[in-house]
């Protein structure tokens, strides 16, 4: 595919998208995150299957990706449909219309916020799994730079009390 048909669609997609309904915005924007859990998933897997050359002797056949690897995505790809059918049922059958819940959430319904806590997984599983497996720790990360932070607020606490 040319690199001009890409932007084409990609420009379509993006006049197309503020018209279409919130729930398909939603699925949508669960595809992304699936992806990207999946893309961020095989990085992990990479760097580890070329770090981890100690445990297997020469003759053995090491594999990058394995078959229960992508039968768990198949799974959870499942899972995430499944939930947002069945979200969706209840809503037609025991729901009479969408919830109005604030100001701010225009029209939230329940299969909205079902696939919102799909996604809320997929963020969970790219930021704090798949990443770490990567060799970058975000939460140390954060932890390092507070401490950091924290030190340099006493640090500047004590020159102004000390100048006084």
């Amino acid at each position: 595919m040319k690199l001009k048909s890409l932007a084409t669609i990609f420009c379509t997609l993006i006049m197309v998208f503020p018209s279409m309904a919130t729930p398909l915005k939603a699925l949508i924007l669960l595809g992304v995150f699936f992806a990207m859990d999946f893309l961020t998933g095989l990085g992990a897997s990479y760097i580890e299957f070329k770090n981890d050359v100690s445990h297997y002797p020469d003759d053995e056949k090491r594999y990058l990706l394995s078959s229960s690897k992508f039968r768990l995505s198949i799974v959870k790809f499942i899972t995430y449909g499944l939930a947002a059918l069945i979200a969706r049922g209840i809503e037609w059958a025991f729901i009479p219309g969408e919830f109005e819940t604030n100001e701010h959430l225009n029209k939230m319904t329940l299969t909205t916020i079902v696939i919102g806590i799909c996604c809320a997984i997929e963020i969970y599983s790219i930021l704090f799994e798949n990443i770490k497996r990567m060799g970058f720790d975000i939460i140390q990360k954060i932890k390092t730079i507070s401490n950091e932070g924290w030190r340099f607020y006493k640090y500047l606490k004590n020159e102004r009390t000390e100048g006084n």
